[in-house]
């Protein structure tokens, strides 16, 4: 498959801004380059056949398969037979925070479902479709269809060992709103204010909670985010560097050297050898 810049697709591009959802049905006949969303994105194949990267792992795309994408997903689409699919794009905020804390604590949602699986998928996302379409849609009946779709996808994913940090700390809502969206660099102060606490307590708070500074955490979520693309991608340094939120990129490779002790290009350069050795 194709390996090219890391692109983002934007919510106002793609989502009914007063509902804050968008379902569609797709033919997909052209190759779709690596990219990220800053909102949610569920895609069904009904048919056809290709290849997709997600987060760096190849698969094969064919009925059956569900890929869910967040906000810290990354994925590049080759078609190879015309693939039909049902596409749900969904702004997190439209999701409660418990819904999106499961969601982000599971690891890459990627599924081959059986047929069984697939009809009761697309018979939701085609009641989806058909609400979407109308000049008012009724948000409430949407939302319930829409969790349907989610717990079902929740049921598909093994459980997750333990629990996230978001399940266990009292200041569950702004670390899941960090997770979400380190790569934007929120402030500490708003995300302070998500929490209902003044920036002081928060930074105490958060502090106490995790062993770590409000900064370090956000930049430890980047360095993460980074090692990823690294090895997944043949993204330059200095793009890998903006893309998961470093404003400079001294202090990205300052950062990446002093948390990993190694530079960005080293730990490419060792991953790529033991893959090859693999």
């Amino acid at each position: 498959m194709k390996n090219v810049g890391l692109e983002k697709m934007l919510s106002k591009d793609q989502i009914r801004k007063e509902i804050g959802i968008s379902a569609s049905e797709r033919f997909v006949n052209f190759y779709t380059p690596l990219h990220w969303h800053n909102f949610i994105e569920l895609e069904l194949i009904l048919s056809g056949r290709g290849e997709q990267i997600l987060n760096g792992q190849q698969t094969e795309l064919t009925r059956g398969c569900l890929s869910v994408l967040r906000l810290t997903d990354f994925h590049q689409v080759d078609p190879k037979e015309n693939l039909h699919l049902l596409n749900l794009m969904v702004d997190d905020n439209f999701l409660s925070e418990e819904m999106l804390g499961k969601l982000t604590a599971s690891n890459t949602l990627f599924f081959k479902l059986n047929d069984e699986q697939t009809d009761t998928l697309e018979k939701l996302f085609r009641l989806c479709m058909a609400e979407n379409k109308t000049p008012n849609p009724d948000l409430r009946y949407l939302k319930h269809i829409i969790i349907c779709i989610f717990l079902k996808v929740l049921k598909l994913s093994p459980k997750s060992k333990g629990k996230s940090p978001a399940d266990e700390r009292p200041i569950q809502t702004a670390l899941l709103y960090i997770h979400m969206h380190f790569r934007e660099n929120p402030k500490l102060s708003d995300v302070a204010k998500i929490a209902h606490y003044n920036a002081s307590h928060f930074s105490h708070t958060f502090h106490k909670e995790l062993g770590t500074t409000y900064c370090d955490y956000l930049n430890m979520l980047k360095i993460s985010y980074a090692k990823e693309l690294l090895i997944s991608t043949n993204l330059k340094i200095s793009d890998i560097c903006y893309e998961c939120g470093f404003t400079s990129h001294s202090n990205f490779l300052r950062l990446f050297k002093e948390k990993i002790g190694l530079s960005p290009m080293q730990y490419r350069q060792k991953a790529i050898v033991k893959q090859n050795k693999e």
